[in-house]
């Protein structure tokens, strides 16, 4: 066997049915093992790097599986570098893969074209990182690098692999170092015990408890069986905008809450006195005065797979190291449940009712429109900017489907490697929400959507101008605006020809979407409508503007 059949071999062992790339000539002898390797690893040919490392990753998102990018040495592989640090930030479990000729050391500034040493360079931003010189090195570093990106807090590894050990042989398929992955955390009963049993003494006391989670939630694997814990438990939950599908179909979801967030879930949040939170970092600054001033008055269990997230300390915090996999069956079993004596599921319904018609601006409904054409089964992949945030609040209003954001790292132009990426995690539809904007970022990505007709609707928000950046400039430079709209530089195609160029269908109105086949929707939006509602800096959590009528805000607040 040679090696590049042994890493096709050994990547299909671990469940991987789909690898991205572009060829090259250090890399061809792997892609052409991973075509071999028949219906069990498919290749596919994007037309950038970047957006390679974004497909990888939107197919290991949705399929929980690995994700696979590769590309050639120098300018290609570095062209991977922003999706490589969009992995990491996201915890998304990615092997990028590339070749390098023969390394000579020397005082020149390099020897041989396109020879780039990226493993001290990416170290900071991947798990696992190796240069592979030996077959010996192959067998070694591939299987830790395959365990790194799938154990514990997921995320992407880097190798780099001398172009010539692809053609050596090797004697047999060493199944043998196959290793059963886990979260590399010891979680013994009693440790379980112990967190049930802290969980279960602060519900007693607490009055106002909710429970708050992040994308760390991901990644659970019985998903029915998390939805069953937290109907048990009866308590309100919150998350942050990221993670606002994970819980959407429960009772007790009382949407995500943030600067942006909303605002019957802010509302809550600053009403609790005990905050649950589950693999949600609290990622916000300690000194803010919206959020640091709120949680230093609560009582606060964090439960994170992570333990350098626990690093932010509040004064009343009860800090656990967990993977909340090992949890969940336990949990069912303690039959933990708040008993609510003082009315504070009635408030957080009360909050709820009042508020959940607030904010609904015009491209919240039109994305709502068709939104509510779709199944629990459709996949949203969306993009950084004001278009992500209209469709969090429309995608309130109908709780169906999942989402997957850059959330962290904010990558502009990320949404359509990754829809790609996620359709072959899923073979189910995708909506791939997306500014005008980000669009520009990889355009080229259309050709591939509509050469294989992938059942991708492009949902396009086009207000003509870069909206973020421009609110930004007006609230610190008034009108005096640069590189944000038409008469300050920036500029938008005709989408219509663009889509016909590629030839995809272009749309207009709901009806002409067809869900079966490759559509860009168009949605156009005033450049003068701008993100609400939002927390001006230095003001209470619940205090969003534009601001509702006193006499309703003093009502609710004093609830």
């Amino acid at each position: 066997m040679l090696i590049a059949d042994y890493i096709a071999k050994i990547l299909s062992l671990y469940g991987v049915t789909d690898a991205f790339g572009i060829p090259g000539g250090v890399v061809l002898d792997m892609m052409y093992a991973l075509a071999g390797t028949g219906v069990e690893i498919q290749p596919h040919l994007l037309y950038n790097e970047q957006t390679v490392g974004f497909a990888a990753c939107g197919y290991a998102q949705t399929s929980k599986k690995l994700g696979v990018a590769y590309a050639t040495r120098g300018p290609g592989i570095m062209n991977m570098l922003t999706s490589m640090a969009e992995a990491y930030q996201e915890s998304i479990p990615v092997l990028f893969l590339t070749a390098h000729g023969e390394r000579i050391e020397s005082e020149k500034r390099f020897e041989n074209n396109q020879e780039v040493n990226l493993k001290d360079a990416v170290s900071s931003y991947t798990k696992y990182a190796a240069n592979v010189e030996t077959v010996s090195e192959v067998i070694e570093h591939l299987q830790k690098a395959i365990c790194c990106a799938l154990s514990g807090r997921k995320g992407p590894v880097f190798l780099d692999i001398k172009s010539n050990l692809f053609s050596e042989k090797i004697d047999k398929l060493w199944v043998d170092n196959i290793k059963t992955v886990n979260t590399g955390l010891e979680c013994s009963t009693d440790r379980i015990n112990e967190i049930l049993d802290v969980i279960s003494a602060q519900l007693k006391k607490s009055i106002r408890p909710v429970i708050l989670i992040g994308d760390g939630l991901r990644y659970i694997y019985d998903k029915k069986k998390l939805k069953e814990c937290l109907e048990q438990i009866q308590l309100p939950i919150l998350s942050s905008r990221g993670a606002q599908d994970i819980a959407a179909s429960s009772q007790w979801y009382y949407g995500y809450i943030g600067s942006h967030g909303l605002r019957y879930s802010n509302f809550i949040l600053s009403k609790a006195d005990l905050i649950i939170s589950i693999g949600n970092r609290l990622a916000f600054p300690k000194k803010s005065k919206s959020f640091g001033t709120v949680m230093e008055s609560k009582t606060i269990i964090r439960i994170d797979i992570d333990a350098n997230e626990l690093g932010q300390q509040f004064p009343q915090v009860i800090n656990r190291v967990a993977d909340f996999n090992d949890l969940i069956e336990p949990l069912c079993k303690r039959n933990i449940c708040f008993k609510d004596i003082n009315g504070w599921l009635d408030i957080c319904r009360k909050l709820r009712e009042k508020l959940e018609d607030y904010d609904v601006s015009e491209p919240v409904k039109k994305i709502a429109e068709i939104m509510n054409k779709k199944t629990e089964d459709t996949v949203y992949v969306t993009d950084v900017g004001n278009n992500e945030f209209w469709f969090s609040r429309a995608y309130e209003k109908c709780r169906r489907g999942e989402i997957y954001t850059s959330k962290a790292f904010g990558t502009l132009g990320v949404a359509l490697g990754k829809a790609i990426g996620a359709y072959y995690g899923t073979h189910k539809e995708i909506v791939c929400v997306i500014g005008d904007q980000g669009m520009q970022f990889n355009i080229q990505e259309l050709q591939y959507i509509s050469y294989w007709k992938l059942p991708i609707t492009i949902l396009l928000i086009n207000n003509g101008c870069s909206g973020m950046i421009k609110e930004s400039e007006m609230r610190r430079c008034g009108m005096n605006y640069l590189h944000v709209d038409k008469e300050s530089g920036y500029t938008v195609p005709n989408f219509k020809a663009v889509s016909k160029s590629y030839e995809i269908d272009y749309a207009t109105t709901v009806s002409e979407v067809n869900d079966a086949k490759p559509v860009l929707y168009e949605i156009l939006i005033d450049s003068e409508v701008f993100l609400t509602p939002y927390i001006p800096k230095g003001e209470a959590l619940q205090k969003m503007h534009p601001t509702m009528p006193e006499k309703l805000y003093q009502e609710l607040n004093e609830l």
